[in-house]
């Protein structure tokens, strides 16, 4: 098979999957930023008491919060200020789902859920990018950082 039949046939499940941060929504916008500092991560996933997704809180949020009143950040729940359009997608959705989210809908960040709706993890624009380079190398044209071109000199007259 190739690429366009395995996007269609294969499940989110193939894709790499980063461990999704999970909060829940009366968590302070200084607690969510020190978890994302420390975690590497560019958002949580804000979850009900059943581990349920109900939004994202991104580092595009905390920089406008930051911006706007940074001096009572204790007192602000991320649950007031959750990303207004994200993105959940079943673990046994087709990968072509993620992709249509990446190109239409311009997500980043796509958070990957179970047969019950629970967050499993993060997925999006780099875990299809792993999975294409890792799956299909032949049809990703890379050349390393500080290696030859192929051809030093020109050919032909």
């Amino acid at each position: 098979m190739g690429l366009k039949e395995n996007l269609h046939s294969e499940s989110v499940s193939r894709l790499p999957c980063r461990e999704a941060i999970l909060m829940p929504p009366e968590t302070s916008v200084r607690q969510a930023a020190e978890i994302l500092q420390s975690k590497k991560l560019g958002c949580a996933v804000v979850v009900d008491a059943e581990g349920k997704p109900i939004g994202v809180f991104t580092e595009r949020t905390l920089i406008a919060l930051l911006l706007q009143r940074p001096d009572n950040l204790d007192q602000i729940p991320v649950g007031e200020h959750l990303e207004t359009e994200w993105f959940c997608v079943r673990d046994t959705d087709p990968i072509s789902v993620v992709v249509d989210l990446i190109r239409k809908r311009g997500a980043r960040f796509i958070c990957e859920v179970d047969e019950a709706g629970k967050a499993i993890g993060l997925t999006g624009q780099k875990g299809l990018s792993e999975y294409i380079a890792d799956h299909f190398p032949e049809q990703v044209m890379v050349q390393r950082v500080g290696g030859q071109l192929g051809m030093e000199t020109r050919e032909g007259a």
